[in-house]
């Protein structure tokens, strides 16, 4: 009897024993769980804020080149200006320097009295003017 207690108290202390393991087990496989969902929600919370942060990179891209690009397009409009405003004053240049001789020829003394001559038909003191009729006025009288 004593040997058949001795027995049932081995067979308790194992039975005991398989359940204090399958309950370690279980509490470790529990943590391990626990830490593996903590590691994913991590994971995904990582993966959010690189996503956020991808979108800011991304939006600062796009709105640098949209910058840059009206900068470049500006840049070139400008550019075109430029070219036809230095064209537009070449021919004012040009035109400046061409009134400039008209001006000098005009006002010389030859010129004044080329024009006083023939338009006004002024003459020099002991000049004779002689007017001369083409035939076609002549023949119609």
């Amino acid at each position: 009897m004593a040997q058949d207690l001795f027995k049932e108290d081995i067979l308790e202390n194992a039975i005991t024993q398989k359940q204090l393991e399958r309950k370690e087990r279980r509490e470790t496989l529990r943590t391990k769980r626990e830490e593996q969902e903590k590691r994913q929600a991590e994971a995904a919370a990582r993966a959010k804020k690189r996503r956020k942060f991808m979108l800011l990179v991304i939006a600062v891209v796009i709105i640098a080149g949209f910058v840059f690009g009206r900068a470049v397009y500006r840049i070139s409009e400008l550019k075109k200006e430029k070219a036809q405003a230095e064209a537009r004053l070449e021919e004012l240049q040009e035109k400046l320097s061409q009134l400039e001789d008209e001006l000098t020829r005009v006002t010389s003394d030859e010129y004044i009295e080329q024009q006083a001559r023939t338009h006004l038909r002024m003459i020099y003191p002991g000049e004779t003017v002689y007017i001369v009729v083409p035939p076609e006025e002549n023949s119609g009288n």
